[in-house]
């Protein structure tokens, strides 16, 4: 028996012949149900950081560790995703993984100190990272050829819309109970698709050979995402030439070489080195990467928009959303299926061109735009990503022939560490170029500026008419143009933000055309 064949006997259970397409959706559905439990709960413990900054006189730093743990947890354990299911089978390491981020929720919503809070938060990445490559696996391991983009176009949207969720979930039970409850609101959800997976998932083949995990390579490249997530957010709040700052991100910068130096010599590494050494597969991972960064970066991005620049209400800002997510229910399983038929290059492509279009609309939005325009452009944006993930999943594992056990977590992999760097990097980049442009504006506030001290005369003789005391007319004027300067710096920092995106995806674009088309033979690996 063949290597490729081994691995897919040992990891997924051997497929039936003329196996029902309702069993092969079954698995999909299950293993959606726990995704969506994890990946809730990624965003949803975020609305409560000032309760429980309160509750234990957190700073900002440490109570930023409870999403950077989630985060750095989840991304590392995907890697062992592969290996757990060679090692127990998917559906024990499924069960497994769900009652890990069960006990993890648990120990947070008890805790008692800071070091269990992060610790529960550790534990429910580590459930949530190692679930998210499985559905990946039982797709291009038990679906036809002609089905897998629909499959991973359906997936998909499980998993990246369930995030978006988790601060109104969030809001609602902290209103309703306490900020304890975030911790175990998705824990139902997780326990009723554990008995749902050991009726319906496959188990571990008869016969299957020992796994081993690469528990080294897993833990220096969680210290690396953990250290520049923590790095850049310590530079954005106390300089770049702060101690604390460079001491983090080189040594980020140090693990992440000590990881790619060790998985190059491990027998069996976490992230396999083969993969990138196929054009194809490192061309798909790029695209991948970026848009795991442009979805996170931007669902960052356009609610702040809307709330600090134009004002909108919690409401309103989210109305202004809805299309957007109508847009991306609709395209990601769209783009799957299409996929399935076209050639994925070209769906890749117009994805990646639409999403950097829709940015550089909003790279010219202001304050007075109107709602109608504002909406529009995200939800173009969101169909230019609903177009772009599946068949860039799809490309990738079908350059993955004979290592798909190690593609599938990479794949994964690459998405959220793709994220968890465009958010930190998107928040960076937004506060930079704030200062930069109040700084560019604030000589105009000189009391030298003849036209500023026409301005200030102007309101203040407004304002008199208006009722304020004539003695404090005009120091209400100064005021009023100081907050509208500011106003202008931050409108300037959204725009700059949307216009690296929206660049850098345009020129991103012409990459797929570069990627392998559809292989003359499908291979399972």
């Amino acid at each position: 028996m063949s290597a490729p064949a081994r691995w897919q006997i040992y990891a997924y259970g051997q497929p039936k012949v003329g196996e029902p397409a309702a069993a092969r959706w079954s698995m999909i559905g299950v293993l959606a149900l726990g995704s969506i439990a994890c990946m809730t709960t990624a965003t949803t413990v975020n609305v409560a950081l000032p309760s429980i900054s309160g509750a234990f006189g957190l700073g900002q730093e440490e109570a930023q560790w409870l999403s950077t743990a989630f985060l750095a947890s989840s991304t590392g354990f995907m890697l062992l995703s592969g290996w757990a299911v060679i090692a127990v089978g998917m559906r024990v390491a499924f069960g497994a993984a769900m009652l890990v981020f069960i006990a993890g929720g648990l120990c947070g919503a008890g805790a008692q100190d800071p070091a269990m809070l992060i610790t529960g938060r550790v534990m429910q990445g580590a459930g949530a990272g190692l679930i998210q490559p499985m559905a990946v696996l039982v797709i291009f391991t038990r679906f036809p050829e002609g089905a897998r983009g629909l499959a991973l176009g359906v997936y998909s949207l499980c998993v990246i819309v369930s995030p978006a969720f988790g601060p109104a979930v969030g809001g609602v039970l902290i209103d309703a109970f306490d900020w304890r409850i975030v911790f175990v609101a998705t824990a139902p959800l997780a326990l009723a698709a554990i008995p749902l997976a050991v009726s319906i998932l496959p188990p571990r083949a008869p016969g299957a050979g020992r796994a081993k995990a690469d528990w080294i390579g897993v833990a220096l490249v969680i210290g690396a995402i953990a250290l520049a997530i923590q790095g850049l957010a310590h530079g954005r709040r106390e300089g770049w030439d702060d101690a604390g700052t460079t001491a983090r991100l080189w040594l980020a910068l140090g693990l992440a070489v000590a990881f790619v130096g060790w998985e190059v010599r491990h027998p069996a590494p976490a992230l396999d080195p083969r993969l990138f050494r196929r054009p194809g597969f490192f061309l798909a991972g790029l695209t991948i990467f970026a848009s795991g960064a442009a979805i996170y970066a931007s669902t960052f991005l356009a609610p702040l928009f809307v709330q600090a620049v134009q004002h909108y209400s919690p409401t309103a800002a989210g109305e202004a959303l809805v299309p957007a997510g109508i847009a991306m229910a609709v395209c990601f399983p769209l783009a799957g299926r299409l996929s399935d038929h076209a050639d994925a290059r070209l769906l890749l492509c117009a994805g990646l061109a639409l999403f950097g279009a829709s940015m550089l609309m909003l790279a010219e939005v202001a304050a007075q735009t109107e709602f109608v325009a504002v909406a529009t452009a995200l939800a173009l944006g969101r169909a230019g990503i609903g177009l772009t993930m599946p068949p860039a999943n799809a490309l990738a594992m079908r350059q993955a022939a004979g290592l798909l056990a190690q593609a599938a977590p990479a794949a994964t992999f690459l998405s959220q560490t793709g994220g968890a760097l465009g958010v930190a990097l998107a928040s960076v980049l937004l506060e930079e170029r704030a200062a930069f442009h109040a700084d560019a504006l604030a000589p105009l506030l000189n009391e030298a500026n003849a036209q500023l001290l026409d301005t200030i005369g102007t309101l203040a003789a407004a304002l008199e008419a208006g009722g304020v005391h004539p003695g404090m007319a005009e120091a209400a004027a100064a005021r009023q143009i100081g907050a509208s300067m500011r106003a202008t710096a931050q409108l300037l920092a959204f725009r700059d933000c949307f216009f690296t995106l929206g660049a850098g995806f345009l020129a991103l674009a012409p990459v797929a055309i570069l990627l392998p088309g559809r292989p003359r033979a499908a291979q399972i690996g």
